[in-house]
């Protein structure tokens, strides 16, 4: 395909172009959303495994202090104690940081359509041009970038310092409180906390979902050159040439079906030419013609009138001459007593029928 350099890059992109843009892992991610899954995942662990997760590290700690002065301080002793310690933290963090590497994972690969691209790990040496670099530094990306992380800093903070201020109040009476309460009030503290980043987290998503679906749109933009030159590569597709041909085929199955339902008879020469006349009792107008063909789709035409009991009338000279007057168009008066004769003829044919096949002359 073109370069879009090659005219102002004004029309949406098309289908193709787009599909692509994702075989080329150009998707529509957004950031915010890992995060937000991420973090909604961890507060729910939290929420389940924390409380008696802290509740163990404080009565640990506690003994610790209660037997503080029988405790020797010794290397080997005080290696002991860190590690017991360090083991309680991890197994208290371990499945926080899993869920959240599990959210963001899972989410990053539910909006790619788990589309996984290895070329993307080969080195590319185009990615170290310095004027790239700094146009991507400049450009409206980032500055939507830094004005987010601006706005996200200012409003965590916000949160932040309304809960460690309501905190600092409880905290003169926190010394009396027992293990069960101090871990019952600490795991409140930190879900607060991220209830409150995620709620925020949400806003935070959908606006920057919506940025970054547009800000794709927006770089896939063509040029009406690209788009020309994107139809004759496609139209050089066997492939896509048979596809088109499939689907004109079906348009004009479906065109010529509805108007031979619509038709009053079907004139024949029998088997290269069919043309389909409409005409309604008492109109004014003269009869029309509906649908006409040859070789192919005049078999076409017999066909769908004979399914339709459109009635078939054998006439090779009035069906030869009609054929050669354009579609959907009505008959010259040239033609009236011909085709009088034919729809009379049907006519007559078709009131002792009844119904039943269509009548055959």
């Amino acid at each position: 395909m073109a370069d879009s350099d090659t005219g102002d890059t004004t029309e949406a992109p098309t289908g193709r172009r787009l599909e692509r843009a994702r075989e080329q892992g150009n998707i529509a991610q957004s950031r915010e959303l890992h995060l937000f899954s991420g973090l909604g995942l961890a507060t729910l662990v939290l929420t389940m495994a924390m409380p008696a997760g802290v509740r163990e590290f404080i009565h640990e700690m506690s003994a610790l202090l209660d037997n503080a002065g029988e405790v020797r301080l010794d290397p080997p002793t005080v290696g002991h104690v860190l590690t017991h310690c360090l083991h309680l933290l991890v197994v208290l963090a371990f499945p926080v940081v899993a869920a959240t590497a599990a959210g963001g994972v899972a989410t990053a690969l539910l909006q790619s359509g788990f589309l996984v691209r290895m070329e993307a790990l080969v080195p590319d040496i185009g990615r170290l041009n310095p004027l790239k670099g700094l146009k991507k530094i400049f450009g409206v990306t980032n500055l939507v970038e830094a004005a987010k992380s601006i706005a996200k800093i200012i409003i965590f903070s916000a949160i932040l310092y309304g809960i460690v201020r309501d905190t600092l109040a409880l905290a003169p009476g926190a010394m009396g409180w027992s293990p069960e309460r101090l871990a019952r009030e600490l795991s409140a503290l930190v879900v607060r906390t991220l209830g409150a980043v995620l709620i925020v987290q949400v806003i935070i998503v959908v606006l920057d979902e919506a940025w970054t679906r547009y800000k794709r749109l927006q770089d896939l933009k063509m040029s009406r050159h690209d788009i020309k030159e994107e139809m004759k590569e496609s139209e050089g597709d066997p492939h896509i040439r048979a596809k088109l041909k499939q689907m004109r085929m079906q348009r004009t199955r479906k065109r010529v079906r509805e108007a031979v339902r619509s038709a009053t008879v079907v004139v024949t020469n029998p088997t290269h030419y069919a043309v389909a006349l409409a005409y309604e009792p008492g109109s004014a107008g003269a009869p029309r013609i509906v649908a006409k063909g040859a070789d192919e789709l005049a078999a076409r035409i017999r066909e769908f009138a004979w399914e339709e009991k459109v009635p078939i009338v054998s006439n090779p000279p009035l069906a030869r001459s009609l054929y050669q007057l354009p579609e959907d168009t009505e008959i010259p008066y040239d033609y009236f007593q011909a085709v009088a004769a034919v729809i009379a003829y049907v006519w007559r044919l078709k009131k002792p029928a009844g119904g039943g096949s269509p009548p055959v002359m």
